[in-house]
């Protein structure tokens, strides 16, 4: 069995009762992101890993076209790719939420 046929399974496993839809896409992506890190891959081949696994599931799921495309457009369009990176860097110790905060801060003032 291939890495995708494994890590799909366990992410189908973990899935069996949850609707796939919009507001819970970033749920799937963080449970295929705990199933890609447990195998061999590193790097690129992980985040490529993690795309392919949420697009079969969106693919695979019993939704109407028109969610389909939506989430598959989110995909297509870079957003869980962003996500992932974003996830990695956060891991990291590279993301000052706090900091941003303060940025937030300063750069909104002058509107309130």
């Amino acid at each position: 069995m291939s890495v995708f046929e494994h890590s799909l399974q366990k992410l189908k496993t973990h899935l069996e009762d949850v609707d796939i839809n919009a507001s819970i896409i970033m749920e799937v992506l963080r449970i295929a992101m705990e199933i890609v890190e447990a195998t061999q891959l590193k790097g690129e081949e992980q985040t490529q890993l993690c795309k392919k696994l949420v697009r079969t599931v969106v693919v695979d799921a019993p939704i109407s076209d028109e969610k389909e495309t939506l989430l598959l457009n989110m995909i297509d369009q870079g957003i869980l790719e962003q996500t992932i990176k974003l996830v990695v860097h956060a891991t990291k110790g590279h993301v000052d939420i706090n900091s941003g905060k303060e940025v937030a801060k300063i750069c909104c003032l002058p509107f309130i």
